[in-house]
């Protein structure tokens, strides 16, 4: 991507109560405040995102998050604390042509504010910005709310394989 746009600026999101946010795309500095934003999570909120106990990301697995040959990882602060981390969104690629794997982790104290679903929407832009056709996301049963997000998109119904429902959007 060109360093205009989102890059330099950030995409801006204004959440139900009024709060500027502002997203943009990762980069390798970013590993400090990202393990931050694990840290504040909860187990159960790092485990709807991972489908594990995973406590964070190593060094190693945010360079490949932050490779733009693998994919785009955009991260979201407040508009007023732009060195806090807030939310980390995947759009990754697969090995199937067109087709971008979606993930986002929020912090507990920011959910059920509007965020997630602006994420989300955010996100199918930035992946067919990318060239996806489709979004798919594995996303816990008992994920409720992120479920509902993605009706959001119009997901068609999922399929279950255990506790996990693989959920293909088009775009």
């Amino acid at each position: 991507m060109p360093e205009t746009g989102m890059r330099r600026t950030g995409h801006p999101i204004t959440l139900a109560d009024g709060t500027p946010t502002r997203t943009r795309e990762a980069t390798p500095a970013d590993l400090g405040p990202v393990q931050a934003l694990h840290h504040r999570c909860s187990p159960g909120s790092r485990a709807m995102r991972y489908h594990a106990g995973t406590p964070g990301l190593s060094a190693a697995g945010w360079r490949l998050l932050c490779d733009p040959e693998r994919g785009t990882t955009l991260v979201t602060t407040t508009a007023q604390r732009t060195d806090r981390i807030i939310a980390m969104t995947n759009v990754m690629r697969t090995t199937r042509q067109g087709v971008g794997e979606f993930a986002v982790l929020i912090e507990d104290a920011w959910q059920s504010k509007g965020l997630g679903t602006a994420l989300t929407a955010h996100a199918a832009d930035v992946a067919r910005r990318d060239g996806h056709h489709t979004l798919t996301a594995a996303v816990a049963v008992a994920n409720v709310p992120m479920l509902h997000v993605l009706e959001t998109l119009d997901a068609p119904p999922a399929r279950a394989t255990g506790p996990v429902l693989d959920i293909e959007i088009p775009l």
